[in-house]
């Protein structure tokens, strides 16, 4: 996760920055990202087959910060600073469900906006958190009056232990319409060895990370994911339903930086624990388990203007 580390990061510029000007939005860049990523046909029994495409554009842009410097008590021994800074990540996304039964599949079409933010000061009281809002349905249900929105919110406690380890602890809570899933989160991003970097979040993530040079870095790893989104079709119910999709992914991404304001990153694994659930007011319909197959997936970052860090650790794709 390189929110953490950027939090690291930008403890030590953020408090090297203060002394000069005391406005940390400065530090960070906004930024676009733009991703595709595909996954072959697979089966879901003996003659239907799902296939799986995905196109995402975010832009994440740095909306308010501040920093100051405390006394208590006028005491020097006590002084604290503390930085706030807060982000906003904008996705548009297009999804892709490809059924062997249904000739008239629908794009799901995705729109939400996320509100991620820190707290941080020389006292170890570190906070990250989030809440955000977005809306995943095909055409004939993308609008006002049909639409369902689903949300998340949380915070994390971190605990930084040097640039090197960052501990942390927290919860979310995930809002799907007719759900409502409390998640406990906790785990630990530290430097294991000379550019290797291993982060470890609790229940959902777990990745190594290996700097190979000053423009390439290498990543390994395994994470859940999944949507929730409106669809309309008679192969599976007369009515409009939601699709549940969720999945377990390994995966290896190549990331080069030919340029420093220009990130490329290639991505290749298995996406494996697939299920599709057809859903109404909370209740299942049916339940479809989901063959393993072979995913692949490219994206582009760019930075949009010149700051110390760039603003990618504090998007959320929703």
């Amino acid at each position: 996760m390189r929110i953490l580390f950027t939090v690291g990061m930008f403890l030590w510029a953020s408090f090297s920055y203060a002394q000069l000007s005391l406005t940390p939005s400065r530090i960070f860049a906004s930024g676009i990202n733009v991703r595709a990523e595909v996954t072959p046909a697979a089966s879901i029994n003996d003659t239907a087959r799902l296939g799986y495409s995905r196109f995402n554009v975010q832009g994440i842009i740095p909306i308010r910060g501040g920093a100051g410097v405390k006394f208590h008590n006028f005491n020097l021994r006590k002084i604290d600073v503390e930085i706030n800074q807060m982000f906003l990540a904008i996705n548009a996304g297009y999804r892709m469900p490809n059924f062997s039964f249904d000739k008239n599949d629908q794009g799901i079409y995705t729109v939400s906006a996320a509100i991620t933010g820190i707290h941080a000061s020389l006292r170890d009281k570190i906070w990250v958190y989030a809440v955000g809002l977005g809306v995943s349905e095909t055409e004939d249900l993308f609008s006002f009056s049909k639409a369902r929105p689903y949300g998340v919110g949380g915070a994390v406690r971190v605990r930084i232990a040097g640039l090197r380890t960052q501990w942390f602890y927290g919860g979310a809570v995930v809002f799907e319409p007719g759900r409502i899933t409390p998640i406990p989160i906790g785990g630990i991003n530290a430097r294991i060895a000379k550019n290797t970097r291993l982060t470890l979040i609790l229940p959902l993530q777990a990745s190594i990370a290996q700097k190979v040079s000053k423009q390439t870095w290498l990543e390994a790893g395994i994470a859940a994911g999944g949507f929730n989104a409106g669809y309309l079709t008679p192969n599976l119910n007369p009515n409009a339903i939601r699709l549940a999709y969720r999945q377990g992914k390994a995966s290896f991404t190549v990331n080069y930086s030919p340029i420093k304001p220009v990130q490329l990153s290639f991505e290749a694994g298995m996406t494996g624990l697939r299920t599709l659930k057809t859903m109404r007011a909370g209740d299942v319909l049916e339940k479809f388990t989901i063959n393993s197959s072979p995913f692949m997936a490219v994206s582009c970052y760019f930075n949009l203007s010149k700051s110390v860090l760039d603003s990618r650790g504090f998007g959320s794709i929703l």
